[in-house]
């Protein structure tokens, strides 16, 4: 009975640590997200700051041109960090990534404009982007692999959409504070000096998550690697010696499906700043109103992949969200488009978005082997974020200037969700034809 006791006490003190490490993933994530995304969301106050031209959609391109370069940096954080982290821990490596991020993001609202500084202020945005860029490449899937390695069996899908509910609470957070600060200071004060305080305000928040994970222990499965030497030391050569192909898919799957879900919830609060009657007061309100009320899609996709297979679930999303494309930016550019059209279009496509989320992030995370699947994760996901999320704001802008077609955009969520799923099927064989040496657990929910 002792022994029952204490096996009983193990595991809930087991689900215990389980749970938080998997908040702690989340905040973490919640950080990254807002960070990242604030840059774009203040676009409209720093780009004739930062970027002065007397065409404004230029501004707004040589803006959006520097937050591109912040997703260039994404691959070498990925090899930096994914290579610590498969070598040191996911905790330890999440904890510089953290405190990477948070700095840069202080620097960004402490850069003096070009009226003052000249050249050195673009520059110095630039090089803070780079920083971002750089932590966001060893969070983003180091967050998603310490969440999966924290899982139970059958219930991967469900812990996957941690990370991605982070994501999407850190693009709440993110207009939430820039409305308030705008409520508070007023749009011109917010124009000249205002839009400065929530990349502070996000600089303080991080010190109280990064307190949360110096508290967790790092992940199950890598706990178990360590006890058993089966670490590896070399996972940056090891992956490119045995896993060339699997990265090289995970990237066409990333740069389709990563530009949807990125333009939706990134890229359509900046559309409707310059593409539709919206105000730039009301945007940020609208943009946190429907993050948070389409949040809990996120965790209801992960439990759809763990109740029908991921492959399947997120073949279906990506269908669906190629579909959706052209008549949802028929919808927004429309002259007749009001504010309640708007909002309702935005989370409808939101919804879709989310549901998606947490079986791409396990895709990418649990068709790698735990020794080294933290780097080549981070590879593949973050040069496809790079191509997919990163240019696909820019694209989609110098499509509609192109063109002149304010529903253009639509025709990159056809080619997204094509690429997509194409490379979700060719990896998913990829992965069922390796030998399978991982915990059983790790098969799970990948049909």
């Amino acid at each position: 009975m002792t022994i029952e006791l204490e096996q009983t006490g193990d595991r809930a003190a087991s689900m215990k640590m389980r749970r938080r490490s998997s908040v702690a993933a989340m905040l973490g994530t919640m950080i990254d997200a807002s960070d990242l995304v604030m840059y774009a969301y203040l676009t409209v106050y720093t780009a004739p700051l930062f970027f002065p031209n007397q065409n404004p959609l230029v501004s707004v391109l040589a803006t959006l041109g520097v937050y591109a370069v912040g997703f260039l940096a994404r691959p070498i954080g990925g090899i930096l960090f994914g290579r610590m982290g498969d070598r040191r821990g996911r905790r330890a490596t999440l904890v510089a990534t953290l405190l990477l991020m948070g700095g840069s993001t202080l620097l960004v609202g402490l850069i003096p404009s070009y009226a003052a500084i000249g050249i050195f202020a673009p520059i110095l945005v630039l090089l803070a982007r780079i920083a971002q860029g750089i932590a966001a490449g060893g969070e983003v899937m180091g967050a998603a692999t310490y969440a999966l390695e924290s899982s139970t069996p059958g219930r991967r899908g469900f812990y996957s959409s941690m990370t991605p509910l982070g994501s999407i609470l850190g693009l709440a957070v993110a207009p939430t504070v820039i409305g308030l600060t705008t409520l508070a200071v007023g749009p011109e004060a917010m124009a000249a000096w205002g839009w400065r305080i929530p990349f502070v305000v996000a600089a303080i928040i991080t010190l109280g998550v990064l307190t949360l994970r110096l508290k967790v222990e790092d992940s199950a499965e890598f706990v178990a690697l360590e006890k058993t030497g089966g670490l590896s030391q070399t996972p940056l050569r090891e992956t490119w010696r045995s896993h060339k192909a699997t990265i090289g898919w995970t990237i066409v799957m990333g740069a389709g499906a990563l530009y949807i879900v990125y333009a939706i919830p990134v890229y359509l609060p900046i559309y409707f700043t310059t593409s539709t009657e919206l105000s730039p007061a009301t945007v940020p309100w609208i943009t946190a109103g429907v993050m948070l009320l389409t949040a809990p899609m996120v965790v209801v996709g992960g439990l759809c992949a763990d109740r029908f297979g991921r492959v399947r679930f997120l073949v279906t999303m990506l269908v669906i969200l190629g579909i959706v494309g052209y008549p949802l930016f028929l919808v927004l550019s429309s002259h007749g488009a009001g504010t309640m059209t708007i909002t309702l279009t935005y989370f409808g496509a939101m919804v879709l978005s989310n549901l998606a989320l947490a079986a791409l992030y396990q895709a990418f995370a649990d068709v790698f082997p735990a020794r080294i699947r933290y780097t080549a994760a981070a590879i593949g996901y973050n040069i496809g974020n790079m191509i997919g999320a990163g240019f696909g704001p820019l694209a989609s802008t110098a499509l509609i200037q192109s063109t002149g077609n304010s529903s253009a955009p639509g025709f990159l969520f056809i080619g997204g969700a094509i690429l997509g799923i194409v490379g979700l099927v060719a990896v998913t064989r990829l992965h069922r034809a390796q030998p399978q040496t991982e915990p059983v657990g790790e098969l799970n929910g990948a049909r």
